[in-house]
């Protein structure tokens, strides 16, 4: 479908360019793609960066949580694990009813730590940080290593077009994190698609209360469901609830995944509310 393969295009586009954020010591990156490192909603909010926010809140009201699919390299990264996933076994989402309780109890939390200045734990639970952490002390690394190699060949060669740099370990406990991190967002990635964005991660809580009225959304049409279930088992966020036609928006990424499995057409991406769509998500009734 086009919309799916729209998403995965910009997403690996964002994942890249941020990645090299991270990962490039020359600085060259930081030249041609420093502005993607803005479009980060919690950076943005904390620079106090007007124009960024307005355009991901309109973004979100009209077109859903493409942020979490897209620009968040975190969520990007959850997508990837889950994608690993899905090859070893197909079809194996279930749905699931929202946990607002513990997604609110985590922002909550977040924001606490915030006002109070506890930055630990602002920087664990910060997505862009959280990324930023496992490419600083698990890939850059291994980038410089491979750099080092090329520059030794290079230098055979009689050229200077790559330099050796000094590859050492900043710190072990962020190391730990990191790995911790990675293990987490693996492990539930791997068994619940975007279970971290909907139940731990601010910025996705925080885009989920604003998701709900967004224009585009993803509704059924019951009268071309045929039941066969293959929404609900492929959608990462487990928000479709395929035997009562109901969507929890304030959980879809607009990954696109159920619309491309959809063999009936009974799923679109759309603006028009059609007449068999339900309106209130089953998060709402959870409530």
């Amino acid at each position: 479908m086009l919309l799916r393969r729209i998403r995965i295009i910009l997403s690996m586009l964002f994942l890249i360019g941020l990645s090299l954020l991270f990962l490039d010591f020359t600085g060259t990156a930081h030249h041609w793609l420093s502005w993607m490192a803005k479009t980060q909603a919690l950076e943005a909010v904390l620079a106090l960066n007007a124009i960024v926010i307005v355009v991901l809140v309109l973004l979100t009201l009209v077109f859903g949580r493409i942020y979490c699919s897209v620009i968040c390299p975190l969520g990007i990264v959850q997508d990837l694990f889950g994608w690993m996933g899905k090859k070893a076994r197909k079809n194996r989402y279930t749905y699931s009813k929202g946990l607002p309780w513990l997604r609110y109890t985590m922002l909550g939390l977040f924001l606490l730590s915030l006002v109070a200045g506890i930055g630990s734990i602002v920087q664990l639970l910060a997505p862009y940080s959280a990324f930023g952490r496992i490419m600083t002390m698990l890939f850059q690394p291994l980038y410089k290593l491979g750099n080092n190699v090329l520059a030794s060949l290079a230098e055979r060669a009689d050229s200077y077009t790559f330099y050796s740099v000094d590859v050492w370990m900043k710190s072990l406990p962020v190391l730990l994190i990191a790995v911790a991190t990675v293990v987490v967002l693996l492990v539930l990635a791997w068994r619940g698609g975007r279970t971290y964005c909907n139940t731990i991660c601010p910025v996705g809580t925080v885009l989920s209360l604003l998701s709900r009225f967004s224009l585009f959304k993803v509704r059924f049409d019951a009268d071309k469901c045929r039941s066969c279930s293959l929404c609900t088992k492929n959608c990462k966020a487990s928000c479709i609830d395929y035997k009562t036609h109901q969507v929890d928006y304030s959980r879809c990424v607009v990954c696109g995944d159920c619309l491309s499995k959809c063999k009936f057409g009974a799923l679109k991406y759309s603006v028009s509310r059609h007449h068999t769509e339900q309106q209130t998500s089953p998060t709402d009734k959870g409530k």
